[in-house]
C-alpha cells in the first residue's frame, strides 16, 4: 500500500508548508512560496482543508506540491500512481509531465507499468533482479527489445526461443520461412498475429471484446497464441478452427531468451 505521507492533523497548506519551515523559511515568503506550489497542482482553493476531507488525486498532487516548493535537483517517485483509480492515474500523468517541464526538475520514476513508462519516461531503464536488461527511449525500448524479459514488459505476449534458426516450442522445434536468423528468440504482439491465413493452425479457447479490437487465445501445436483484430472484422467463436501466421518481418529480434 503507498502513503503520501501527509500529516492528518496539519491542513494542506501546512503539509506543503513543513519542509519550508525546517529550512528557515517564514513571512510572506513561505506565503508566497506555498500558494506558488499549489497553485501549480490546482490545489490553491484547499490550502485550509485537513488531507482526509482531500481525494487520492488531491493527496498526491499535496505530496507532490510538498516536494516540489523544496525545488530538488531530483524528485524520486515510487509508484505514485499505483493507488489511484484509471481516470485518475490518467489525470495525474498528464500532471506529472506538466511539473517537470515547468520546472525543469530530473524525476526518476519507479513503476510497473509500461503505459506511464512510455507516456512519462525520456529514458526508460528496464531492470530484473536488480540487473539492468536495458537502457533506451520509449521508441527503442516499445520497438526493439533486446530481451524475452524487456519484450514481456511491453506488451509482446507471443515469445519464443530459437534454436537453430526454428522456433523452440513444447513439442520441439517448428522451422521458419526465410533465412536461418542469428537471434536468440523472436516475440510478436497480438496485434503482428496474422489471423485466417498463413501455414500453422490452431483452435479458440478464449475471446474477448475490448472496445476498438477483438482479443482470441488460440491452442496451438506451438503453444498458445494470442492474437488481436478490429472489433469491426468477423468475430470467431470459442471451438473454431483458424488459420494464422507469425511475419518474421514484423517480429522484434532479441538478443537474449531469458
Amino acid at each position: 500500500f503507498q502513503s503520501y505521507a501527509l500529516f492528518p492533523h496539519l491542513t494542506v497548506y501546512e503539509n506543503v508548508a513543513f519542509g519550508l519551515k525546517l529550512k528557515g523559511m517564514s513571512g510572506k515568503a513561505l506565503e508566497d512560496k506555498v500558494a506558488s506550489g499549489l497553485k501549480s497542482v490546482g490545489l490553491s482553493n484547499f490550502a485550509s482543508r485537513k488531507p482526509a476531507e482531500l481525494s487520492g488525486g488531491q493527496q498526491q498532487r499535496v505530496a507532490l506540491a510538498r516536494s516540489m516548493v523544496m525545488e530538488p535537483k531530483v524528485l524520486l517517485l515510487d509508484e505514485p500512481l499505483s493507488n489511484l483509480d484509471a481516470r485518475l492515474r490518467l489525470e495525474m500523468r498528464t500532471e506529472l509531465q506538466r511539473v517537470q517541464k515547468e520546472t525543469g526538475v530530473t524525476m526518476i520514476f519507479v513503476t510497473h507499468d509500461q503505459i506511464e513508462a512510455l507516456a512519462l519516461a525520456d529514458r526508460i531503464v528496464v531492470m530484473k533482479g536488480g540487473k539492468i536488461e536495458q537502457i533506451g527511449t520509449p521508441e527503442e525500448i516499445y520497438n526493439a527489445p533486446v530481451s524475452a524479459f524487456v519484450a514481456d514488459f511491453v506488451g509482446f505476449e507471443n515469445i519464443f526461443a530459437l534454436q537453430g534458426g526454428a522456433l523452440k516450442t513444447a513439442n520441439g522445434t517448428t522451422p521458419l520461412p526465410g533465412p536461418v536468423l542469428s537471434a536468440s528468440g523472436l516475440a510478436w504482439r497480438p496485434r503482428m498475429v496474422t489471423l485466417g491465413s498463413g501455414p500453422f493452425q490452431g483452435t479458440v479457447r478464449g475471446t474477448s471484446f475490448a472496445g476498438n479490437s477483438r482479443e482470441y487465445l488460440l491452442d496451438t501445436p506451438l503453444g498458445p497464441i494470442k492474437a488481436e483484430t478490429d472489433a469491426a472484422l468477423t468475430s470467431h467463436a470459442i471451438g473454431d478452427t483458424l488459420a494464422f501466421d507469425l511475419p518474421v518481418e514484423k517480429a522484434a529480434s532479441l538478443k537474449v531468451f531469458n
